[in-house]
């Protein structure tokens, strides 16, 4: 009769079937649990370079506030030197032109302002010969006035004065024995008339004195 099954030895025999069987697993080649193959190690990437240096050299090297640097005020002198020579210039041209504008207008106008004169002179003659001048002298004035609003004056030497061919033309002759009324205006036969400028539209007519000695 074969001895009673007692809990150790039962726990024994499974244990030994256990080790039994694994045996067997290694020697038929079944593949055991692969074994977890170690992580590849990354090398640290290096830290970025600091900016501290850089940012205490450029703070070194910045002007200080209000301190605009050696360049920077002698760019501003410039510019404003450019600015008053470009101001000029617009002026000078401004000029230039004003000038050509009314040279050109005064030549336009000019036929008609010479008939104007003509008409001037011949109510001054007309004057003259009337007993009664009243009418023709208005008439005579509303010409100077209409020749004054284009810009035209008319102008006389006085008697005395000398004689300048650039403003007068001589119309006749004086004897004097006075050496010092030698070549000057002895009377004015007719008036000159000029721009406002200056310009000379016609010489004034004279009589100038001619100096003889008597001896």
């Amino acid at each position: 009769m074969p001895p009673p099954v007692t809990g150790d030895t039962t726990e024994s025999s499974a244990i030994e079937e256990a080790g039994k069987l694994d045996a067997l697993n290694v020697d038929a080649g079944e593949p055991s649990e692969p074994t977890p193959s170690p992580e590849p190690v990354t090398e640290a990437e290096p830290a970025p370079p600091s900016d501290e240096p850089a940012t205490e050299q450029a703070e070194e090297e910045a002007p200080p506030p209000g301190d605009s640097g050696p360049d920077q005020g002698e760019r501003l002198e410039e510019a404003h030197r450019l600015l008053a020579r470009q101001s000029d210039l617009v002026d000078r041209l401004h000029a230039e032109n004003q000038t050509l504008r009314a040279g050109e207008l005064r030549n336009a106008q000019l036929p008609l302002i010479r008939d104007l004169l003509r008409l001037h002179d011949d109510v001054g003659r007309m004057r003259e010969a009337c007993e009664s001048d009243h009418d023709l002298r208005l008439v005579q004035e509303g010409l100077s006035d209409a020749l004054a609003r284009n810009g035209v004056e008319s102008y006389a030497p006085d008697p005395g004065e000398g004689f300048d061919p650039r403003l007068h033309t001589a119309a006749g002759v004086e004897s004097t024995a006075e050496e010092s009324l030698d070549k000057t205006v002895a009377e004015v036969t007719r008036r000159g008339f000029r721009w406002e400028s200056g310009d000379i539209i016609r010489v004034a007519e004279v009589r100038a004195y001619r100096y003889r000695s008597t001896q």
